[in-house]
């Protein structure tokens, strides 16, 4: 499967790894702003997190996110400067909803990430 979008990332995951993605109209945004190649390798982290758990240790590899993004965990990548900030949720399948996908400079992805809270809750919980 060639995996060009999220959208195709989603069924992925859930066929290969039991993960279920889901992610507001931001997000989609978000990764279509990064180039091409960048966006690829973006894709292969969350295939990565996916892969390893998503969910909270013990549970998985995430840790909790602090402040107002607590019950949040982040996946980073040093070669991209990318940080994406997602809430991992203990369900059948496991669901990874994103929040923000966004550079690690000067904190501006969890910038990003608090900003979106009040329309992140009200998208996931209309689900």
């Amino acid at each position: 499967m060639k995996i060009r979008n999220l959208e195709d990332l989603s069924k992925f995951l859930v066929e290969k790894h039991n993960v279920e993605l889901k992610f507001i109209p931001e997000v989609v945004r978000d990764i279509k702003a990064i180039n091409k190649g960048n966006r690829t390798a973006v894709l292969a982290l969350i295939i990565n997190r996916a892969k390893q758990g998503p969910l909270f240790v013990p549970d998985g590899v995430a840790e909790t996110l602090h402040g107002n993004l607590h019950g949040f965990a982040k996946i980073k990548s040093n070669s991209l400067k990318t940080r994406v900030i997602y809430r991992p949720v203990k369900t059948e399948p496991v669901k990874m909803e994103m929040i923000a996908i966004g550079p690690r400079d000067k904190e501006r992805a969890y910038k990003l990430a608090a900003e979106r809270l009040e329309r992140f809750f009200r998208h996931m919980d209309d689900r």
